[in-house]
Formats: structure tokens, C-alpha cells, sequence
């Protein structure tokens, strides 16, 4: 048998389905994104992108000029930890920094996603906890949100991050609520019976939307218990 072509892999990729990934603080967003690169997906950390674009010089300097030379660590750079102590206690000065950052953000993550498609790949991942608030489910051509029960989220953000009530509760602040998540998603994935259980609907959940369907007009929610 003929090796498939490279014409053939490129068309692939072009054609790869965009998949928006969220989530509630703790729900296990970040895990199922490692179930879907485990998948042969590639995922885009849009985290990581933030991160990124704080380290160059022309943000650090807008930063500085909106916030103060006191939000830079010793080295110059931007002190992420001192800059959340500034933005996120206000509302006024979180819509500052969202003003500065989400733009680059935006162009950073259309760029991304036109490197991804040149590669060979079952679906593009965008991870992202702010994909609706951000309006980056705007560049998918569906979403997925990862749901888990509110015990469940505040102990594994106690256990796993060290996050007390307080400051899950200071997260989930800056999101949109669980139920409108779950409302304006293509595909709900619950989280609520262990690590196993929740590969099983994650890779069921990739076989429904990549690489053959490419959106769905209904929620479909992924328990095998329904």
C-alpha cells in the first residue's frame, strides 16, 4: 500500500475541526485538554498565549504606564502575581488590562491557529477559560464546556491548586456562570465519576465532532448513566 499523500494530510488539516474548550475553575478543563492531545489533537493554551504576550517589551511598557512601575519583578519583567493583586480586587482596573492583553491575545491565538492547519492534526483544541466572555468561541466551529459538581470543583481546587473557598470563589467571579456555560455550548462534558470515566466521554465526545461533524445545533450532554 501507497503511503497517503502530503496532499492529502495538508487538505486534512485545513479542513480540521476548531474545537472551543472551557470550563468552570476546577472542572478539569486542562485535563480533558491533555485527553484530547493524547488524541492526536493540538491544542492551543491560550493561558500560555496571555503569558506570552506580557513578556514582550511593548506590553510590559503599556502595563507599566496603566498600572504602575510596581507590578515589575526585579528583573523587569512583569510580575504576573503583583499585576493580579492590582487588576483583579477591581473591576474598573480588570477591563483595563483585559483591553491591553486580549487584543494581542486574539492575534496571537489567529496565527496559531493557521500554523496548526499546516500540520497534521484530528482537531484544533483552543483552551480557554474565558472563551465566551473573550468571544473566542467566535473562531470555533463548536464548543465544548466541562462540567463537574460544585463539591467536586472546590475540593479538587482545594487538593490540587490550594485554592480555598475564597479564592475559587474570586475565579468563578470573573467567568460567566456554569448554567450559561452549559447553555451556550455545543457539547457538555461531564466530570463527575473519576479520571477513567471521563476518558471514555472525552474520546467519545473527539469520535462525534472530529474530524467528520464539525458543529451541532444542540447541547448533547456526554453520561452514559442517561
Amino acid at each position: 500500500m501507497s503511503p497517503p499523500s502530503s496532499t492529502g494530510s495538508a487538505s486534512h488539516a485545513a479542513s480540521a475541526t476548531v474545537v472551543g474548550l472551557t470550563g468552570a475553575p476546577a472542572a478539569g478543563k486542562t485535563t480533558v485538554a491533555a485527553l484530547f492531545a493524547s488524541a492526536g489533537c493540538h491544542v492551543i493554551d491560550v493561558d500560555r498565549l496571555g503569558h506570552a504576550a506580557l513578556e514582550t517589551s511593548s506590553m510590559r511598557d503599556a502595563v507599566v504606564a496603566e498600572f504602575g512601575s510596581h507590578v515589575l519583578a526585579k528583573n523587569g519583567s512583569v510580575d504576573r502575581g503583583a499585576l493580579a493583586r492590582v487588576a483583579f480586587g477591581d473591576d474598573l482596573a480588570i477591563a483595563r488590562l483585559e483591553d491591553l492583553v486580549h487584543p494581542v491575545v486574539r492575534d496571537r491565538l489567529t496565527a496559531a491557529i493557521v500554523a496548526a492547519r499546516s500540520t497534521a492534526t484530528r482537531a484544533i483544541v483552543i483552551d480557554a477559560a474565558l472563551l465566551f466572555e473573550g468571544k473566542l468561541d467566535a473562531l470555533c466551529d463548536v464548543t465544548v464546556v466541562v462540567d463537574a459538581p460544585e463539591s467536586a470543583r472546590a475540593e479538587r481546587a482545594r487538593a490540587a491548586r490550594g485554592w480555598d473557598a475564597g479564592e475559587l470563589a474570586r475565579r468563578q467571579a470573573r467567568q460567566i456562570s456554569a448554567e450559561e456555560k452549559r447553555g451556550r455550548a455545543g457539547h457538555v462534558l461531564l466530570n463527575d465519576a473519576g479520571i477513567d470515566r471521563l476518558r471514555e466521554r472525552t474520546l467519545a465526545l473527539l469520535e462525534t465532532i472530529a474530524p467528520v461533524a464539525r458543529t451541532n445545533e444542540h447541547t448533547n450532554e456526554y453520561d452514559a448513566g442517561r
